[in-house]
């Protein structure tokens, strides 16, 4: 495929939300979610919220992400559910990690890692697509500590500030940084 055919492709993946294709899960009876941050993508208007899975005993089962996007209803706008997914820990655990972004059979946005609940802590590693054309990835480190029993937030690794947002920052083949998580890219 000539590059001026593949280019419209893979913006077209890009500007689709990272759970946009992502299939309707049910958060499991006894699982309580808690917030952590939510996620903006440069090409669209969707919004993602990123959250814990806990059970009872306050351990960590896995990451919820919601997605929402504008719609228009009786002529005014307003947000929905798009998609909800569910992301087991045991599956965060096992190299590659969770595939949270993708369009059309290409993994743009991938998250790895390890999270202790007793000792509550989390070190996460997110790992996205910077170039479509020759498949180069990038990654940053994200941690995840425990603030009381029932609360939990993302820390930037690299400052030690919370992260409420993050940013999905694109260019034409591919994502060029993830602001609020990766070095230089705070706002």
């Amino acid at each position: 495929m000539k590059l001026s055919k593949a280019l419209p492709v893979l913006v077209f993946i890009l500007m689709q939300s990272a759970a946009v294709f992502a299939a309707t899960d049910s958060v499991p009876a006894g699982i309580t979610i808690l917030p952590l941050a939510g996620i903006t993508n440069d090409r669209d208007t969707t919004v993602s919220y990123l959250k814990l899975m806990v059970n009872s005993q306050a351990t960590v089962r896995g990451i919820y992400l919601e997605t929402e996007e504008q719609a228009k209803v009786d002529g005014h706008e307003s947000r929905q559910v798009a998609s909800k997914k569910i992301y087991w820990l045991k599956n965060i655990e096992r190299h590659p990690g969770v595939v949270l972004g993708q369009g059309q059979g290409v993994k743009a946005i991938y998250l790895s890692g390890n999270i202790d609940s007793r000792g509550g802590r989390g070190s996460l590693t997110i790992r996205y697509l910077t170039n479509g054309i020759f498949m180069h990835y990038s990654q940053c480190k994200i941690g995840l500590q425990r603030v009381s029993r029932h609360n939990w937030e993302l820390v930037n690794a690299y400052n030690g500030h919370r992260v409420k947002q993050i940013k999905v920052r694109t260019w034409m083949l591919g994502i060029s940084t993830l602001a609020n998580v990766c070095p230089n890219t705070l706002s």
